[in-house]
C-alpha cells in the first residue's frame, strides 16, 4: 500500500491576534449602526466570528457583550436557556433607548458568520419595511404548542429565531422591556411571546425573514443552500428561496455543517491560492533567536517492526528546530529495534531539554503510550504536541517549524492512496457520530481544493 504525506498531529496553545487587513471599508450609511453580540471566551467558532466582521470591514462596529465574564445563561445546548443575553443586551441599549433612526444588529458569535458588508444588510432590511426583523426557521423551539398561534405564512419559514435579528433601537429596547427575565430562561421563548402578541406586533412592525434574504438559519435546512463560487470568492445560495443570505447562523444542530461551509464563506478560500484563513495570525520564527521558539514535545512511536529506523530517527533529529526548545519522548515496542534507538539516544539524547524512553520490556501498550506522552507533556510545561510514528517520514527538515508557524491548535495529515477516492479523511460526520463524506471530499482527496 503507497500512503502519501507524513504522520503527525501537533496541538498547541498560543493566544491568537486578530490583523486581517480589509481593503473594503464600509460606506457612511452604516457609520450609526450598532452590532451586538454576546461571548463569554474566544473560542474558535468567536474568532470566525471576527474575521467575518473584519474581512466585510466592520470590526469596528462590533460590541461583545460578556467577554471574560461567567455565563450565566444555563446550558443552551441541551435545553432552555440564554435569558442572560438579554439582559446584557438591554443594559448596552440603555443609552439608545430613545434613538428611532439607529439601526441595531444582534447576533450569536459562536455560531454565526457575516457574509457581506454592513451596507448591503442594512439596504436589505430597509426594502422590508420592518421596525423589527427577526430570522426565521422550520422549528418552533422551545415551546412547540404555540406553532397554531404563529400568523400564517404563504411562503418560507415561519417561526422565529433569537439567533439574529436587527431594528431600530427604540423598537428593539422598547420590546426588551415588555417583561423580565431571569438569566436562565429561554432568550427564544422571550421573543417569540412578544412576537406572538399581535399589539406589540402591529406597534412595533415586527417581521419575520421567512425566505432568508438576510438572514439564514441552518437547523434543518443545510439541504436548502448551496456553497457557489464566483472569481474568487464563494457565497451561499438558498435554492428554495432563491435567494442571497447575508448572515449565516449553525444553529442547534447545524453547526457541523456551518464548520465546513466557514471553510470557503467570508473569503476563508479562493480557487487561485486555496485556504486563505491559514495565513491568518502566522507568525515567523527567526532560527537566530531559539530563545523564542516554544517548547515543544516530540513523541515517536515505534509499535511494530519498520524498515529504514535509523533514516527514521536522521529526519527527526534533522528538523530545524532548537533542540534546547525539545523534549524527546520514544515509545518503542519492539525489541528488535531497542539497540537502533538506544544509539541514537547516546549520540544526540544530550542535546534535548531531555529525553523519555519507554522500553518494549515494560510491557505498556500504545494506548497507553499515548497518553503516556501527553503526561509528560504537561509535566514539562510544554506549549505544544507533536507525534510522529515510525511509519511516516518527516521529508521536509521544517515541517516542525513551519506547524508551529502555523499557530493552529490541531494540525493532523491527509494521507491517501494514488489514483484511488481513499483516504483517512472524511470532512463530515453523522448525526450518530460516523463517518461521512463532505460535499468536498472528492476535490481534497484529489488535492484539487486546498
Amino acid at each position: 500500500m503507497q500512503i502519501k504525506r507524513i504522520g503527525w498531529c501537533l496541538i498547541w496553545s498560543i493566544f491568537l491576534t486578530y490583523h486581517v487587513v480589509s481593503e473594503n471599508t464600509d460606506s457612511s450609511e452604516s457609520n450609526d449602526i450598532l452590532l451586538f453580540t454576546v461571548a463569554s471566551n474566544e473560542t474558535d467558532g468567536f474568532k470566525r466570528y471576527i474575521r467575518s466582521t473584519e474581512v466585510y470591514g466592520f470590526r469596528d462596529r462590533v460590541r461583545v457583550l460578556g467577554l471574560g465574564k461567567e455565563w450565566r445563561g444555563g446550558n443552551v445546548k441541551t435545553s432552555r436557556g440564554g435569558g442572560y443575553k438579554i439582559n446584557l443586551f438591554k443594559d448596552a441599549l440603555k443609552k439608545y433607548h430613545d434613538d428611532k433612526e439607529r439601526i441595531v444588529i444582534f447576533t450569536d458569535s459562536y455560531d454565526v458568520i457575516f457574509l457581506t458588508p454592513l451596507s448591503e444588510i442594512i439596504e436589505k432590511f430597509k426594502e422590508t419595511e420592518a421596525r423589527i426583523l427577526f430570522s426565521a426557521e422550520g422549528s418552533c423551539w422551545p415551546d412547540r404548542s404555540l406553532a397554531s398561534k404563529y400568523p400564517h405564512v404563504t411562503g418560507g419559514k415561519r417561526y422565529l429565531n433569537s439567533g439574529g435579528f436587527m431594528g431600530y433601537a427604540f423598537d428593539i429596547f422598547a420590546i426588551l422591556n415588555t417583561a423580565t427575565l431571569e438569566d436562565h430562561e429561554d432568550d427564544q421563548l422571550f421573543y417569540t411571546n412578544i412576537y406572538l402578541d399581535e399589539e406589540l406586533r402591529e406597534k412595533h412592525k415586527i417581521k419575520l425573514d421567512h425566505k432568508s434574504e438576510i438572514f439564514q438559519n441552518l437547523y434543518g435546512a443545510v439541504a436548502d443552500v448551496e456553497l457557489i463560487f464566483k472569481g474568487q470568492e464563494a457565497y451561499l445560495q438558498n435554492t428554495v428561496y432563491n435567494t442571497i443570505p447575508l448572515i449565516v447562523h449553525g444553529n442547534g444542530y447545524s453547526k457541523l455543517a456551518l464548520n465546513s461551509l466557514g471553510n470557503y464563506l467570508a473569503r476563508a478560500w479562493s480557487p487561485e491560492e486555496g485556504c486563505l484563513n491559514c495565513w491568518d495570525d502566522v507568525i515567523e520564527l527567526d532560527v537566530k533567536k531559539p530563545d523564542a521558539f516554544p517548547i515543544i514535545l516530540v513523541a515517536l512511536f515505534v509499535d511494530i517492526p519498520v524498515p529504514f529506523l535509523e533514516e527514521f530517527l536522521l529526519s527527526v533529529y534533522r528538523q530545524t528546530y532548537p533542540k534546547s526548545k525539545l523534549h524527546l519522548f520514544i515509545h518503542n515496542n519492539v525489541p528488535y529495534h531497542e539497540q537502533t534507538i538506544q544509539e541514537f539516544i547516546d549520540t544526540i539524547g544530550e542535546e534535548y531539554l531531555s529525553v523519555k524512553q519507554i522500553f518494549p520490556s515494560d510491557d505498556i501498550d500504545e494506548v497507553h503510550a499515548r497518553n503516556l506522552a501527553m503526561d509528560y507533556c504537561l509535566l514539562k510545561d510544554c506549549t505544544g504536541y507533536f507525534s510522529v510514528d515510525a511509519i511516516a517520514h518527516l521529508d521536509n527538515e521544517h515541517a516542525l517549524k513551519l506547524l508551529v508557524e502555523q499557530q493552529r491548535n490541531i494540525v493532523a495529515p491527509l494521507l491517501v492512496r494514488p489514483y484511488k477516492a481513499w483516504s483517512n479523511f472524511w470532512g463530515a460526520i453523522t448525526d450518530d457520530g460516523f463517518y461521512a463524506r463532505s460535499f468536498d471530499y472528492m476535490e481534497i482527496v484529489k488535492n484539487e481544493r486546498r
